[in-house]
């Protein structure tokens, strides 16, 4: 019990000593408070609209530059699920669309070569209706015409995973 105590006692004491022992300051150099203009970034922080994404997260979506100007959105093998990258490619659209009412927009869809023919066509046309509804659901009001091309117009004809992946798409067309 002494120890505990005699601890105790010692913290107390050194805790006291430090806080009444003077404080260091740097060196002075002026007297004068010296006054700093402020930085003004004029780069606007959402540079685009119809995103809440600065520039950086736009990039690092793999987004360079205007969502606008991309013009195709991408899926994963056999799906119809909208990614991240092209929520964020669509919202733009969207909201573009919404500002000018009545734009035609049609929706291009397409699949692999994996597949049968008409299920390739399904699923495209399952793909351009995601697509339009994803629009329509974020404000865009325009008379959207879907078509589905299934596996008929790839953007590359090899027969690897990365020819397939660029062709799972739809393409916005306006």
């Amino acid at each position: 019990m002494k120890l505990n105590s005699g601890l105790i006692l010692t913290i107390l004491v050194s805790l006291t000593l430090s806080a009444c022992a003077p404080k260091k300051e740097g060196p002075v150099v002026d007297e004068k408070p010296v006054e700093v203009a402020p930085v003004v970034d004029n780069t606007p922080k959402f540079p685009y609209e119809g995103t809440n994404l600065t520039a950086q997260q736009l990039r690092a979506l793999g987004i360079n530059g205007n969502p606008l100007d991309e013009k195709v959105v991408y899926f994963e093998y056999n799906s119809t699920a909208i990614d991240r990258r092209s929520q964020v490619i669509l919202g733009a659209h969207a909201y573009n669309l919404a500002k000018s009412a009545g734009t035609a927009v049609t929706l291009d869809g397409h699949a692999d070569e994996r597949g049968t023919r008409d299920y390739n066509l399904s699923l495209g046309e399952r793909r351009a209706q995601v697509v339009s509804e994803f629009l329509a659901a974020n404000g865009a009001r325009s008379n959207n015409k879907t078509v589905s091309y299934g596996e008929e117009r790839p953007v590359d004809s090899a027969h690897t995973e990365a020819a397939w992946a660029k062709n799972r798409r739809v393409e916005i067309k306006y």
